[in-house]
């Protein structure tokens, strides 16, 4: 383990709201990932392990890849 942060930091990190982060690990169906998250349960609190998140990160970055527009369309 690297560094374990609390949802606040790493939401802080991410430049994201803590509630998203939260959202991500969540593993319902409604939710839009297959892949959350990954955390640790202590009692009823959540942490996570900077190494895993950044892991999951780049797993995130190479499922999603941009489509570029073909020569002559416009977005």
């Amino acid at each position: 383990m690297e560094e374990i942060l609390t949802p606040a930091q790493v939401a802080e990190r991410l430049q994201v709201k803590p509630s998203w982060v939260y959202e991500q690990t969540r593993e319902r169906a409604e939710v839009r990932t297959s892949d959350p998250l990954p955390h640790m349960k202590m009692g009823r609190y959540l942490r996570f392990d900077w190494s895993d998140v950044i892991e999951w990160l780049e797993r995130r970055k190479s499922e999603v890849k941009p489509q570029m527009p073909q020569h002559g369309e416009r977005n």
